[in-house]
């Protein structure tokens, strides 16, 4: 008794991936965490977040553990990133009041 099977596949190779197409795919996949993070945001604000105003949160996040965790920066970098912490605060408060 003879065996036979079939099996099927899409053919690819003709297809083209063009320089756009995956660096649009690469974004999408890129930015994944930033549109969960959006949607967390929003579901605790009790409001609609942008991507703008998402990156601008994280901004901020990012200027105060700066300015926190390392212990022995010295005084003058501790200074820069307590200016970094207001100015990331600031631009991150006009983003959130503009809607």
């Amino acid at each position: 008794m003879e065996k036979n099977i079939t099996i099927t596949a899409n053919d690819i190779s003709n297809r083209e991936f063009g320089l756009s197409e995956l660096w649009k795919s690469f974004s999408e996949w890129a930015s994944t965490p930033a549109r969960l993070l959006a949607r967390y945001y929003s579901s605790v604000l009790e409001r609609d977040i942008t991507m703008r105003q998402t990156w601008r949160l994280i901004e901020v996040q990012i200027a105060f553990f700066a300015g926190i965790f390392p212990a022995d920066f010295s005084v003058a970098l501790r200074l820069l990133a307590a200016a970094w912490f207001i100015s990331a605060l600031l631009r991150c408060k006009r983003a959130l009041s503009a809607k």
